[in-house]
């Protein structure tokens, strides 16, 4: 691909390597692919091994057409979990049924 041209999936970031833009679409289909990995034992308590993560690396790519590298997925792992544990202390008390009892 020529430099002068500008691709949809990446934000100019000054030089270095752009910046990776997630639709929700690449984000489900990155998160099947992670958990496929962990299905198949490729994970090592809370990452995924260096098989798992070449095989999420191929499989993404191949399937938007894209062309990430291996440590913008590192980081949509670490911010996506970064926002379920977010999440998780917002939520993790609440029944979402009914009142709450001090009312």
């Amino acid at each position: 691909m020529s430099t002068m041209m500008k691709r949809k999936d990446i934000v100019d970031n000054g030089g270095v390597r752009p910046k990776a833009v997630w639709d929700i679409k690449t984000v489900e289909l990155y998160i099947k692919l992670c958990l496929d990995e962990v299905k198949k034992g490729e994970h090592n308590g809370t990452n995924l091994t260096e098989k798992g993560w070449k095989s999420v690396l191929c499989n993404i790519n191949e399937k938007t057409g894209k062309d990430y590298e291996d440590n913008q997925l590192k980081n949509k792992w670490y911010n996506l979990k970064r926002d379920w544990q977010e999440w998780y202390k917002l939520f993790a008390n609440e029944t979402f049924v009914g009142q709450d009892s001090a009312e």
